[in-house]
């Protein structure tokens, strides 16, 4: 591109900010932040996009809220959060009610601003979780499947697979062992580790199916010999449980 020479002079890091600013300004006007955010992202380069990233778009993958954003947030208090709505109800602020409001039990008064959130944003994977965690908490756990289900196709490992283990619980405490089995077998499939593997074990044993547990249980040991780095030390941790069941599977 002869015509544009000092693009070939912009630093790789200048381009991947600009990129990032870029992303976050579309992604404020998406959630409906505050305006003053984006002059912050915009007027404190590079900080300010950053900022923002931590604060808002980081919680939509997995481990978003971390102890990196308390170095930039201090959690307010519920009736500050409740004002804070009251003032400006845009869909973050509904949210952050909501996620309080949820972690108080308080699941009435947070379903309806969670489903006013998933009105302008259907697929927000953290108001799928509450909307789930307000029709448990409100005692209809057969109606918090749909929306996990949902969160489960838009991102299955959300939050290291939480989405999809309280789908699980969700269908027990629904009576419904056949379909917790069935999405342990899924959860499995697709993330087999020696965690999962336990889950489905403990759940089939549940049902009268040790043969079967003791299946999974042989296979997730033996492949657990072979793991190495990072893998084999996250299922370091699971190998005793796997082996209590195997032998409750065992002498089933």
């Amino acid at each position: 591109m002869p015509h544009l020479p000092f693009l070939y002079e912009l630093s790789p890091l200048y381009l991947a900010q600009a990129a990032l600013t870029v992303w976050m300004l579309v992604d404020a006007n998406r959630r409906g932040v505050d305006y003053y955010w984006f002059w912050i992202i915009l007027a404190f380069q590079p900080l300010g996009a950053w900022a923002y990233f931590v604060l808002y778009k980081a919680k939509d993958f997995q481990g978003g809220q971390n102890w990196l954003a308390g170095l930039f947030h201090r959690p307010p208090s519920l009736q500050e959060l409740r004002r804070q709505v009251e003032r400006s109800p845009t869909l973050v602020h509904r949210l952050e009610l909501a996620d309080r409001l949820v972690e108080t039990g308080e699941y009435a008064e947070a379903q309806p601003h969670v489903e006013a959130t998933l009105a302008r944003e259907p697929e927000h994977c953290q108001a799928l979780f509450l909307l789930a965690q307000c029709r448990r908490g409100l005692g209809q756990p057969a109606e918090a499947v749909p929306p996990l289900r949902q969160l489960i196709a838009r991102h299955p490992s959300w939050e290291n697979y939480k989405g999809w283990h309280t789908l699980i619980v969700a269908h027990r405490e629904a009576g419904d062992l056949a379909g917790a089995v069935a999405q342990c077998r899924d959860l499995a499939r697709v993330a087999p580790g020696l965690e999962h593997r336990c889950l489905l074990a403990e759940h089939l044993l549940e049902t009268g199916e040790p043969h079967e547990a003791l299946e999974v249980i042989e296979r997730g040991l033996e492949e657990y010999r072979y793991l190495s780095g990072p893998s084999r030390s996250r299922d370091r941790r699971w190998v005793g449980k796997a082996k209590q069941l195997r032998q409750e599977a065992a002498a089933g």
